[in-house]
């Protein structure tokens, strides 16, 4: 019975005169059988409000799940399938952002990643030792996130679409809109930019990327010999 018919009901015991009422009697077992009713009303809604926190709980942690897990979608091949280099440059608000550091690079005795790296402490060039290798890949192993708005470095700062200012990513000069699923190919020059820069600005960009993976790659004897680099990172490396 609804709390408020409950009330009504009671309404003529409290009202009576002369005689003691049924309610003057037994006052106490209605209003123990009211808080009751009270009660389970309220546990019953409780219990439906703890249900929906734990699903709408459930709905954030599954979509945490799927944004923090690899955002690339291509198979990836064996190491040592191919052997790729790419040149790339990233600016941020117009500024040149420095991948020359220890932190980047891996070496006989730090692997970061035996698909795809830096090393050498050249932060210019990509070597690719599998393929399916996507660029949303190779920043993730150096703790980075991309995807077609948003940007977060290794330090947990994000740069994203907001205002004037995009994330842009440009391949042998072409703009592109793959961003994280762009696949790495051998000798690509590839240019992710965020910021509000003027189309000026961009090519600038582009023009800075370096010309080196040709040399890595062989196929531009007159620039130079490459160095020995090893076709993957720790004990199983081979120098070619």
């Amino acid at each position: 019975m609804p709390i408020g018919m409950l009330f009504l009901f009671l309404i003529p015991f409290a009202l009576a005169h002369g005689e003691q009422t049924l309610w003057q009697k037994y006052d106490w077992y209605f209003i123990g059988a009211g808080l009751v009713l009270l009660a389970y009303v309220l546990f019953t809604i409780t219990k439906k409000l703890i249900l929906l926190v734990i699903i709408m709980a459930i709905v954030v942690m599954v979509g945490k799940v799927f944004l923090d897990s690899p955002i690339t979608t291509s198979e990836i091949g064996v190491v040592g399938d191919i052997h790729y280099h790419a040149d790339f440059a990233l600016y941020v608000n117009g500024e040149h952002y420095n991948f020359a550091q220890e932190k980047y690079m891996s070496t006989e005795n730090k692997s970061l990643s035996n698909f795809a790296h830096f090393h050498d402490m050249k932060g210019n060039i990509i070597h690719q030792h599998a393929s399916g290798i996507t660029l949303g890949f190779f920043l993730e192993t150096l703790g980075m996130r991309l995807n077609d708005s948003c940007l977060v470095l290794d330090d947990g700062n994000s740069y994203c679409n907001e205002g004037n200012k995009e994330l842009k990513m440009y391949v042998n000069g072409k703009h592109n809109d793959q961003f994280a699923d762009y696949d790495i190919q051998d000798e690509d020059k590839i240019l992710l930019s965020y910021g509000d820069q003027a189309e000026e600005d961009i090519k600038g960009q582009i023009n800075s990327i370096t010309d080196e993976a040709c040399i890595y790659s062989l196929t531009c004897p007159e620039k130079g010999t490459p160095p020995a680099e090893a076709t993957c990172v720790g004990e199983t490396c081979e120098v070619e």
